[in-house]
């Protein structure tokens, strides 16, 4: 078992199955925010917004380019893209955010929209663990 850790990292798989996995988990991400917003309340709604929308497409696109490219440019794109749309999401849903919070309305977070919130969190991680190559044979 060793052997095979050895010989993955020796040839730098592990930042290609990182990078295989942020690009799978975004498009399932993407999914969760499209499929949130079916959350509706009377006092706020939580909508779609191409603020995040967009940055998210281009981050997945991003990670399907890491995968074939290896560039570090493109992996540090990748993460700069998963956080933009976290951050723009975060700013865009502040208002229900609060409104669950205070318990205004009796409003509750569903799954999807914090499966959204969780997977952005870790596309973002492993797109950033992802530009390491973990070779041993350049060290």
């Amino acid at each position: 078992m060793r052997e095979f850790f050895d010989k993955a990292a020796k040839n730098g798989i592990v930042s290609y199955i990182l990078n295989a996995c942020a690009l799978l988990l975004g498009i399932v991400a993407l999914v969760c925010y499209l499929v949130s917003a079916e959350d509706k309340s009377q006092m706020t709604e939580t909508f779609i917004s191409a603020a995040v929308v967009v940055p998210l497409v281009i981050a997945v696109l991003a990670n399907g380019a890491g995968i074939v490219f290896q560039h570090s440019y493109v992996k540090i794109g990748a993460f700069a893209m998963y956080f933009l749309s976290l951050v723009t999401w975060i700013f865009n849903q502040v208002g229900y955010i609060v409104n669950v919070f205070m318990g205004i309305d009796g409003n509750s977070f569903g799954f999807a929209y914090i499966a959204a919130f969780v997977l952005m969190i870790v596309c973002a991680v492993l797109s950033l663990l992802s530009i390491k190559n973990f070779n041993k044979s350049k060290q």
